[in-house]
This record gives structure tokens, C-alpha cells and sequence, in this order.
């Protein structure tokens, strides 16, 4: 299942902070971490001081099953070189790059432009049950689909509790 690699960061240092965009979507991104950071899969504050404004975030889905997560992402027009896939102290990092295509002469006018282009960055902390060695990545026809498997012994103490009256 795996034609996209999976980087491994951990050691890797960290980028400095740098000031928050006090304008954008970031505050209010920022404003929800605080609240959300200690759940799964929880979106990571990108803090590289890079504008990521310039492409709307992939949307992206996460399930579970006994097994595993699946996370997938919808990312129309890229191919398999625009994106990256990195992991680094447990948190995975989608990150690319979607490229303005001009077929047109360069005299010519642009009169509409409705898509985005521009460059991207979406960050997961991966719960603890995820076998982070075994993760594997697939994209096929604008989906990424990456296979976050569960460790033996995470699947082994799922149970159902049952509930007195």
C-alpha cells in the first residue's frame, strides 16, 4: 500500500517560533489547539513563520477500525512529487505544494481565477497506539490514504465496558 514514503524527522530539530499571525486563520487555529492538543490526531500549530494561507487545507478524513487508522486526504491536481509525508516525535506532517499551470501566452489577461495554488501544511499527533514503524501511504487519483496500524498490544486491550442500570 505504500508508493508514498514516510519521513522520518525525529532527529531533526524543531524551527523557532516566530510571531503569530495576529490577521489569519492561525489565531483562531491557535485559539482551538489550546483546547483540543491533548486528543488524537490533533492539529499541530505550524509555527514556521511561512505564510500557509496561499492553499486551502486539505480535507481530511480519519477513521478507525481494530486494526488501524486510516487517514485520507483529498488533494485534486497534485501528484505524487508536490506532496510530503513526515514524522517526526510523533506527530505526522502533510505538507506540499500545489503549482500555478499558465497554458495561456503571457499577453493574455486573467479574468477569473477561483483555484488556489501555493503550498500547505497539515499536522497530526498521532495517539500512542500507532505502530509508527508500519506506517504506509498510498495516492491514487487526488486521495492520500495513509495506514496508521495499531500495535499488537494496543488492539489487545480494546474491550467493550459494559453499562449497569
Amino acid at each position: 500500500m505504500s508508493n508514498l514514503s514516510v519521513n522520518n524527522r525525529s532527529d531533526d530539530k524543531k524551527s523557532s517560533g516566530s510571531f503569530p499571525n495576529l490577521f489569519g486563520q492561525h489565531v483562531f487555529d491557535d485559539f482551538v489547539q489550546n483546547f483540543t492538543s491533548h486528543l488524537p490526531f490533533a492539529r499541530e500549530a505550524i509555527g514556521s513563520g511561512e505564510s500557509k494561507l496561499d492553499f486551502v487545507n486539505p480535507k481530511v478524513d480519519i477513521t478507525e477500525s481494530k486494526k488501524a487508522y486510516t487517514l485520507t486526504a483529498e488533494l485534486p491536481g497534485l501528484d505524487n512529487d508536490d506532496i510530503a509525508l513526515d514524522l517526526s516525535d510523533g506527530i505526522l506532517t502533510l505538507s506540499g505544494q500545489k503549482k500555478y499551470e499558465n497554458e495561456a501566452d503571457t499577453d493574455d489577461n486573467v479574468h477569473v481565477m477561483e483555484r488556489n495554488y501555493g503550498s500547505f501544511q497539515r499536522s497530526f499527533r498521532l495517539p500512542v497506539s500507532v505502530e509508527q514503524d508500519a506506517i504506509e501511504a498510498e495516492f491514487k487519483k487526488g486521495l492520500l490514504k495513509v495506514k496508521l496500524p495499531k500495535s499488537v498490544k494496543a488492539q489487545e486491550l480494546q474491550r467493550k465496558i459494559k453499562i449497569s442500570n
